[in-house]
């Protein structure tokens, strides 16, 4: 009998869950009327990319690394 060795896996924190927040709503509105031609220009954009196969190799941490890097920067 063959025995592989494992990767052992570290537990991660739990995750806290997402609540609506009412407090930021109106931010969030404002942004969507602002940018709303920009996000549907990226919508559809990601929908053609889909489409035609073409995947990101990016994670959401690396998305989220490249804002706050982009964010500190200035």
């Amino acid at each position: 009998m063959t025995v592989k060795a494992t990767i052992p896996i570290t537990p991660r924190a739990p995750v806290p869950a997402v609540e609506v927040d009412e407090r930021h709503q109106t931010d969030v509105d404002a942004f969507i009327v602002r940018n709303r031609d920009q996000l549907n220009a990226s919508i559809n954009a990601s929908r053609q990319e889909v489409g035609k196969g073409i995947q990101s190799t990016r994670t959401i941490d690396d998305i989220i690394s490249d804002g706050r890097r982009r964010h500190n920067a200035g």
